[in-house]
C-alpha cells in the first residue's frame, strides 16, 4: 500500500487502471490523499507514474497486506462465513458504511457491505460528505488518536470534530 498526496482522485484511479499489475484505489482519506493497494510491483509502478505526474508524495506504507484490494479475496470466504453466522438486528440509527458511503438500516445490506469491505475501497471522504449533506454537524472520534477527526477537518474545516 502507498499514500498518494497532492493528486486528484481521478488521476490516481486512471493511473491504477493503466498499470498492468494489480493496483487499486483503497482508501479515499480526504481530498488530495488517496491510499493505493495491490501487488508490490503494482504499487511501485503506480508510485513512479504518479510522482512523474506531480504527486507531492508517494509514500509506501509498512503494512502486512494489500488491504481493500482484489488480493484480499481469499480471506473473504472465512469472513463471509463468520458474518453470515452472526445475528444482525436493525440498528436504531442509520449506519454509514465506507463501502458505499451511504446510510443503511437494513441488516442484510449491512452484512453484504461488511463482506464487500474486505476487497472494496474505504470511501471515507464520500462518507463524510454524505453525512454532512444529511445534516451531521459534529463528529466524535472514539479511540486512541485523532487521525479521523483530522481527515474530517480536511473534508470540511468548519465542522466540529473532537476525540472522546
Amino acid at each position: 500500500m502507498a499514500a498518494i498526496l497532492g493528486v486528484d482522485d481521478e488521476v490516481v484511479e486512471k493511473v491504477c487502471e493503466e498499470i498492468s499489475e494489480v493496483v487499486v484505489a483503497a482508501n479515499y482519506n480526504c481530498p488530495g490523499q488517496l491510499v493505493i493497494s495491490g501487488s508490490i510491483a503494482g504499487i511501485d509502478a503506480a508510485c513512479a507514474k504518479l510522482t512523474e505526474l506531480g504527486a507531492k508524495r508517494a509514500l509506501k506504507l509498512p503494512v502486512g497486506g494489500a488491504f481493500h484490494s482484489p488480493l484480499m479475496e481469499p480471506a473473504r470466504v472465512e469472513l463471509e462465513a463468520a458474518i453470515n453466522a452472526t445475528l444482525f438486528k436493525s440498528p436504531i440509527c442509520a449506519v454509514y458504511q465506507n463501502v458505499d458511503a451511504k446510510p443503511q438500516t437494513n441488516p442484510e445490506v449491512i452484512k453484504k457491505n461488511l463482506i464487500a469491505q474486505l476487497t472494496a475501497p474505504v470511501r471515507w471522504t464520500q462518507t463524510v460528505k454524505n453525512m454532512l449533506a444529511d445534516g451531521v454537524n459534529s463528529f466524535v472520534e472514539v479511540g486512541p488518536g485523532k487521525v479521523l477527526q483530522g481527515l474530517v477537518k480536511k473534508v470540511d474545516r468548519n465542522v466540529e470534530a473532537v476525540s472522546a
